[in-house]
């Protein structure tokens, strides 16, 4: 059964993106619907069942073993239903969104294989196989990302989301070469013995494929993708991986000098950021993206309070609210045919999809009755006795509340114009999600915890309703707003923006020079290696002239 919930989405998915051009799309978006099904009923049987192990002898040499190694466990199990179920949702959901499109099955098959590899990197057991299925990841994210491929910014925010996450796999592959070369085949020897080398790497990995820090442009870039890809990127795979990572790697990070300082810092700072770049954002998929990485940041500062349980807490809630986020803004996206705040109003054209909607809202700023309000609070529970946590908290309330709100505005009032119909695979998704995550609120898997009242949470409530009310008034404020105060926050707001981009820039064309760099020596390589006598004798003769000449100068 582990061995059908590991390698069946990934080895399906693979095969129906090669073989799509020659079955009728429809036909091939259907099976992978199906084989989805099936994958999450595997992984709901393989997280009941007792603990599981598979391990196969990758390579073998003198002194070193390279073992390539699965483990069914509580927490493997939860997440792999996490990822199974989203991916269901996102299959339906593409039934409707790419009925007319005649290379459906094509991203259907993609995206069963992008789950199969956050399947393969939730069930490894050592760092070698978890790199496999990264890598996996990343592969399915540029053809996800970049599937619009007659447009300009697909195809750059494709690329741009391989080239900058590469940079943190570098890490992640040196982090498997020292664990292989001291012996540590397994997560439980790297835990107990492992290096802070190790998880300094691993930081690095996390912080690149998660967009933190300096890495959070290549994530909102990719909104250029179609919205069931960004439901599931967001959701639970690729981004939300990183921290999944943090927790199984939790005791070589804790036992590791300054990576828990470190991880607050990059946590609690991003968090921030991203927050007042989603109450500035002009998009609705932008903000969303943004609201994604602030969360994320969330996630980085629990564990590095000390507490992965809470961040886990934060990664579920956050999967169940921003799925339905991206699937009930897409239908307004694709209605409006825009994906700008002011373009959106009122077209979800129905009181469900309403509803949904503002489940979705109150998830993502942190109110009842959602389990995005209980994980937020179990957050504040853990940085009572602290100033600065307690202040970082409450500000990152009152951003949520602001931005949630705007998305809310922008999709109040009434429509003019005639809406097209909504189609029913497009509906079911949202629904099931809006059920979850208010079931959420008094459901957790894999930890327990505190008792929360609604009393002792009246600050943070206080400061989300504060915080939409700030959103609200944002775009139009009262004259008591439209002073200097008011001039002078939207100019700090956008010099934040500038700023991020400026970085964003460096970033890539860093990136870009170093891939020039890399296909100059290539270049060079080739040249040496051409296995042409007279090349051989012209590069042979011109270093010894060079040679001569240098000794004769000195």
């Amino acid at each position: 059964m582990l061995v059908f919930v590991i390698f069946a989405p990934l080895l399906a998915g693979i095969a129906g993106a090669l073989i799509s051009s020659r079955l009728k799309s429809r036909t091939l978006s259907v099976t992978m619907t199906v084989l989805s099904v099936a994958v999450l009923g595997a992984s709901m049987a393989v997280a009941l069942a007792p603990y599981l192990e598979l391990r196969w002898m990758f390579l073998h040499l003198p002194g070193y073993r390279v073992p390539f190694g699965f483990a069914a466990g509580t927490l493997p199990g939860w997440m792999a239903m996490l990822t199974a179920l989203v991916n269901v949702l996102a299959q339906f959901y593409s039934l409707g969104y790419f009925a007319r499109d005649s290379r459906q099955g094509y991203f259907q098959s993609v995206l069963l294989a992008f789950t199969g590899s956050m399947l393969l990197t939730v069930f490894a057991s050592n760092l070698f196989t978890q790199f496999v299925g990264w890598e996996f990841m990343g592969i399915g994210s540029y053809l996800l990302v970049g599937y619009f491929r007659t447009q300009d910014n697909a195809r750059y925010a494709a690329s741009k989301a391989m080239l900058v996450t590469r940079i943190g796999d570098v890490f992640f592959l040196l982090a498997v070469i020292w664990s292989v070369s001291h012996g540590q085949t397994t997560i439980t020897e790297i835990n107990h013995h492992g290096a802070p080398f190790v998880a300094w790497a691993l930081v690095v990995a996390v912080a690149a494929k998660s967009a933190q820090g300096p890495n959070i442009s290549w994530l909102l870039d990719a909104m250029a993708g179609p919205t069931p890809a960004s439901a599931l990127i967001h959701a639970a795979t690729m981004v939300a991986a990183g921290p999944y990572l943090l927790i199984r790697y939790f005791p070589v990070l804790s036992h590791s000098p300054g990576v828990l300082p470190a991880l607050i810092i990059i946590g609690g700072a991003t968090a921030v950021a991203a927050g007042v770049g989603a109450v500035g954002s002009q998009e609705a998929k932008r903000l969303l993206a943004f609201s994604t990485v602030s969360q994320l940041g969330m996630m980085v500062l629990a564990v590095g309070l000390g507490f992965p349980q809470v961040a886990w807490t934060l990664l579920v809630a956050h999967a169940f609210y921003k799925a339905l986020l991206f699937f009930v803004t897409g239908v307004a996206s694709h209605r409006a045919q825009s994906g700008l705040l002011s373009r959106l109003k009122a077209t979800l054209g129905g009181f469900e999809f309403s509803v949904l909607f503002m489940v979705g809202a109150l998830g993502v700023s942190g109110l009842p009755p959602t389990g995005g309000f209980l994980a937020k609070e179990a957050l504040f529970h853990i940085s009572q006795g602290s100033l600065f946590h307690m202040i970082l908290d409450y500000t990152l309330s009152f951003v949520g509340g602001a931005y949630a709100a705007r998305l809310v505005k922008s999709l109040a009032g009434k429509s003019r114009a005639p809406l097209a119909p909504i189609s029913a695979w497009m509906l079911m998704p949202a629904v099931l999600l809006s059920l979850l995550v208010i079931l959420n609120f008094i459901w957790h898997p894999w930890v327990t915890l505190p008792a929360i009242s609604l009393l002792s949470a009246w600050p943070s409530i206080l400061l989300v309703v504060s915080g939409g009310v700030a959103g609200i008034l944002w775009n139009k404020p009262f004259r008591v707003f439209s002073g200097g105060l008011f001039t002078v926050s939207w100019k700090i707001l956008y010099g934040l923006e500038r700023m991020m981009m400026t970085i964003d820039s460096a970033l890539s064309e860093g990136v870009w020079a170093t891939r020039l760099a890399a296909g100059w020596m290539t270049g060079l390589v080739h040249l040496g290696g051409s296995g042409r006598a007279r090349r051989y004798v012209l590069i042979s003769g011109a270093a010894l002239a060079l040679f001569i000449i240098w000794n004769i100068r000195l």
